[in-house]
C-alpha cells in the first residue's frame, strides 16, 4: 500500500529499460559496474564505469610494487589492496536525495524514488560509500552520483564525512552515555 500511494509502480515502470548492471567491489580500490546484458553502447560483461571512494583513494599508491617493475625476467605486477571488498547492497528508496544536477532535492520538491547502492570498505577500513545509481549509465545530464561516504577513524576518535561535492569534514565522537532507562 505504502509503495502504491507513493507511485512506486509508475516510477519502476519508467526505469524498466535502464539495463541490468552488476556492481562488484574489488581490491584495486574501485567499485566496478558491469553490463549484464546489452546496455546502451555496452555489451554484456563490459565495464561501464568504476568509482574510487574518497577515503580509499589514498591507498592507491600501494597498488604499485616497485620490486616488480618488469626489468627482471618473469617479474612485474601490482599488489592487491584491501579497498571496497564489502558486498554492495542496492535498494529502491523514497527519500529527498540528489537530483540529476547533483543538488539536494529541496523540501518543497518533496521526496522521490531513487536506487541507492551502499558498499562497505570491508577490510579496506571502517567505512562505506553511498551512490545513487538510479541512472546507471554515464550519459549527458545523467549517471551515477556519489551521495556521501563515511570513514570511522577510531584511532583519533572521529568520523570523517565526504559529501556529494567532495567536501570532507570531521565529526568528533560524542562522549555521552545512555542507559536503557
Amino acid at each position: 500500500y505504502w509503495r502504491s500511494i507513493n507511485n512506486y509502480g509508475t516510477w519502476a515502470q519508467s526505469k524498466k529499460n535502464r539495463g541490468n548492471v552488476m556492481y562488484v567491489g574489488a581490491n584495486d580500490g574501485a567499485l566496478h559496474a558491469f553490463a549484464t546484458e546489452q546496455v546502451g553502447e555496452f555489451s554484456k560483461g563490459q565495464e561501464i564505469w568504476a568509482f574510487v571512494p574518497p577515503f580509499i583513494a589514498a591507498k592507491l599508491p600501494g597498488v604499485i610494487n616497485d620490486a616488480l617493475d618488469g626489468h627482471k625476467p618473469k617479474k612485474g605486477g601490482t599488489n592487491s589492496i584491501f579497498a571496497v571488498d564489502g558486498s554492495p547492497v542496492i535498494h529502491d528508496v523514497y527519500i529527498r536525495g540528489i537530483d540529476e544536477n547533483g543538488d539536494y532535492e529541496s523540501v518543497t520538491d518533496g521526496k522521490s524514488w531513487h536506487t541507492i547502492l551502499m558498499v562497505t570498505y570491508g577490510r579496506g577500513g571502517e567505512g562505506f560509500s553511498v551512490l545513487d545509481v538510479t541512472n546507471p549509465l554515464v550519459e549527458p545530464s545523467k549517471g551515477p552520483l556519489h551521495v556521501f561516504s563515511i570513514y570511522n577513524d577510531k584511532d583519533n576518535g572521529r568520523v570523517w564525512v565526504a559529501d556529494h561535492n567532495g567536501n570532507i569534514t570531521p565529526r568528533n565522537y560524542d562522549t555521552k552515555t545512555f542507559t536503557i532507562r
